[in-house]
């Protein structure tokens, strides 16, 4: 079904901020906002009934997705699907000052999880841009400290 020109100049603005990649659980039951948005706009083109999606009904379609994207991000928020991350997330939000490596291996997980297992879990908050990673040189020869702190927005 097609568009009228005002319907494709409103679309054309909004396309690439409805195709961004989203992290987490919310990003997964949010993605491909595009198709669903463009499907119903062409129900409510259908059901007024018209031939083509005007722009009455593709603000419609925005509405009605912008509830169930707020509903998605009431249930979800920034939960990331990976316990560890969640986890890790959880105690930097407590944090202002953050957590070296070694506070989030034996103080959050009392060392029962293993250094793969965090690694693996930083650097997805890390590539979601969730957390942050400092570098604290110590007074004592060798690696510098890791302090990870939670990326407020």
């Amino acid at each position: 079904m097609g568009m009228t020109e005002a319907a494709w100049v409103i679309w054309e603005g909004l396309y690439e901020g409805l195709t961004r990649d989203i992290p987490g659980l919310f990003g997964l039951v949010t993605a491909r906002a595009e198709a669903q948005i463009r499907r119903l706009a062409c129900l409510y083109a259908l059901l007024d009934p018209s031939g083509i999606v005007d722009v009455p009904h593709l603000k419609a379609a925005l509405a009605v997705w912008r509830y169930a994207e707020d509903s998605a991000r009431y249930i979800f928020g920034d939960a990331t699907g990976n316990p560890v991350a969640d986890t890790i997330m959880t105690h930097l939000r407590q944090s202002p000052d953050g957590l070296t490596r070694k506070e989030i291996t034996v103080d959050v997980f009392r060392g029962n999880k293993s250094r793969k297992e965090i690694s693996a879990a930083l650097h997805l908050l890390e590539e979601a841009e969730m957390v942050r990673q400092e570098k604290i040189q110590t007074d004592g020869p060798g690696r510098p400290e890791e302090r990870w702190l939670a990326v407020t927005n």
